[in-house]
């Protein structure tokens, strides 16, 4: 029995195990460990466990910078670098952050994707 198909049994016989009495919840716990092959105390615990409801939002702080804006001066600053490694590149962008944000944006115009090249 695979991973799927032991959720869905598991999904149709809680019903009927929140509902029974105790000598109905033995029977269907002993079922439900034959048929899955789960332990005793594992089975009952997902037959008790809640309905896991998914987050619909990414957990932790909002970002702080804008992400359209900071992606093109950096992937332009590292294809100029030779796709240099990250520790390096943290080191090397004093150096090229003010000519390249100059020649990228020299009038305060929005930033395109053909100045990279």
């Amino acid at each position: 029995m695979g991973k799927h198909e032991k959720k869905a049994y598991l999904k149709q016989i809680k019903p009927r195990y929140k509902k029974g009495s105790k000598a109905e919840k033995q029977r269907i716990l002993d079922e439900f460990c034959a048929v899955c092959g789960y332990h005793r105390k594992y089975a009952i615990r997902a037959l008790n466990r809640r309905q896991s409801t998914q987050r619909s939002r990414q957990s932790g702080r909002k970002p702080t910078y804008d992400r359209d804006t900071i992606i093109e001066p950096l992937k332009c600053i590292w294809l100029a670098t030779d796709q240099m490694c990250s520790k390096k590149l943290a080191a090397a962008m004093p150096l090229w952050l003010p000519s390249t944000i100059a020649r990228l944006n020299p009038w305060k115009r929005p930033l395109s994707s053909s100045c990279c090249n």
